[in-house]
């Protein structure tokens, strides 16, 4: 994931880390999917002390309201006062890496630890923003990346629900892995 994208905000109660149909975690990318599981995230006011079940429902109403996807995480930082510990957000989103997004793309790309460095990354994002799933409807970016033909994974990795800049950054990351030995062994 390009902490870019994602930004340094921290992530309100409907876009935490990755759920429903809402947006990717703003402030690493994470989606919150209903006001239960907003409810079990330990938020907190500006003051630090921990946010009400109420309050709780009311941000991720908020937020799911205002929700526009091609919108960035500070777009979203008005709408709600509430916040997480820098350090739950750190552990979510190392457990979300390690459990769901890396094996996940272990399993479209089989041959992804030898994969150039950049194309890891472009590769982790794309999956950070549209779930390993949806990466998975990207068959002629798969097809490239496990082939090894970077320049064809640049011209197929554009995700219709991107910024222009990110898709950009994306497009450049494959390219890069042209000219950027993999890992050796």
């Amino acid at each position: 994931m390009a902490r870019q994208w994602l930004g340094r905000a921290q992530p309100r109660p409907v876009d935490i880390v990755t759920l429903a149909a809402l947006p990717n975690l703003p402030g690493i990318g994470n989606l919150v999917a209903d006001e239960a599981a907003c409810a079990a995230l330990p938020f907190f006011r500006r003051d630090g002390s921990a946010a009400s079940a109420d309050e709780k429902s009311a941000a991720w109403q908020a937020v799911h309201a205002a929700f526009d996807q091609r919108k960035s995480a500070a777009y979203y930082l008005p709408v709600s006062s509430l916040r997480l510990p820098q350090s739950f957000i750190r552990d979510l989103v190392g457990t979300r890496l390690a459990n769901d997004f890396l094996p996940g793309i272990k399993r479209l790309c089989p041959n992804f630890d030898t994969f150039p460095s950049p194309a890891r990354r472009a590769l982790v994002d794309m999956a950070y923003n549209l779930g390993v799933g949806g990466l998975g409807m990207f068959p002629h970016l798969l097809a490239a990346c496990n082939a090894g033909n970077w320049d064809m994974a640049a011209a197929q990795c554009h995700r219709s629900t991107c910024r222009d800049t990110r898709n950009a950054w994306t497009s450049q990351m494959f390219i890069d892995a042209e000219v950027t030995p993999g890992p050796t062994s």
